[in-house]
């Protein structure tokens, strides 16, 4: 294939990911609004035990993130506002899910502070319980299980992340008062 077709069909392939990111579903997404989310039993990096019937009964935000990814650690501080302004609420639970083994994630932690219960896989086991491929990604999941909304991806610049992460924030005001 000659350099003039790869351009052309990468042309077209921006082209109709775009239009079908603006129609409301982004290509990238593997948990789409409504869709139905399977919790699983976890084990945080403290060693707490999180049950799926906790879950089942809580709102979650999952934040899908890892280390060496510069958007998911510039949302960090957003996202901890948003945590610790909830952290009272028992309906509701944050949990952060990093793509590093444990020792990486907690030596990062040493010196980034994160208010959101975080639980490590490994790439391959990531890969196997949560089939996201961009970072950061943000889900809001409900207490029936289903996914409100999903965010993928992250900003570049600081003074970006607040706006990028209010929809989530307002869905998440949105569950808790029809609570």
């Amino acid at each position: 294939m000659t350099m003039r077709k790869i351009f052309f069909a990468t042309c077209l392939l921006l082209i109709v990911c775009t239009i079908t990111a603006q129609e409301g579903t982004n290509p990238f997404s593997v948990y789409p609004a409504g869709i139905k989310f399977i919790h699983k039993n976890l084990v945080a990096l403290n060693g707490d035990t999180i049950t799926s019937a906790t879950l089942d009964s809580s709102v979650v935000w999952y934040n899908f993130w890892h280390t060496r990814c510069k958007p998911c650690i510039m949302e960090m501080e957003e996202l901890n506002r948003i945590a610790l302004e909830y952290k009272d609420n028992p309906k509701v639970m944050f949990l952060a899910i990093a793509c590093d083994d444990s020792a990486t994630v907690a030596e990062f932690l040493k010196s980034h502070r994160f208010e959101f219960l975080t639980v490590t896989f490994c790439k391959t086991e990531f890969l196997s319980n949560f089939p996201v491929s961009h970072f950061p990604t943000n889900i809001l999941v409900d207490s029936n299980q289903r996914v409100v909304i999903e965010i993928i991806g992250g900003v570049l610049k600081p003074e970006q992340v607040y706006e990028h992460i209010q929809p989530l924030k307002k869905r998440l005001e949105q569950l808790i008062t029809n609570q």
